[in-house]
């Protein structure tokens, strides 16, 4: 995925409430948080299996930025 799309799909969801986490994303929808990488997406393929998540890092300054 480029930067382009991802930059599109964090700005279609809200990630304020998940700050200093991470947080897998299928179809512009959070499937999976967590405190690790793969914490947030072994949650993500526990609610979706067959697909594959874009797994990201939101950091603090990513949300304080208004």
């Amino acid at each position: 995925m480029g930067n382009a799309a991802l930059d599109d799909l964090v700005a279609a969801i809200d990630l304020a409430p998940y700050a200093g986490r991470w947080v897998a994303i299928v179809r512009k929808q959070i499937t999976g948080v967590g405190l690790t990488e793969q914490q947030a997406r072994l949650a993500s393929k526990y609610q979706r299996p067959k697909e594959e998540p874009v797994v990201i890092f939101v950091p603090q300054e990513m949300v304080n930025k208004e």
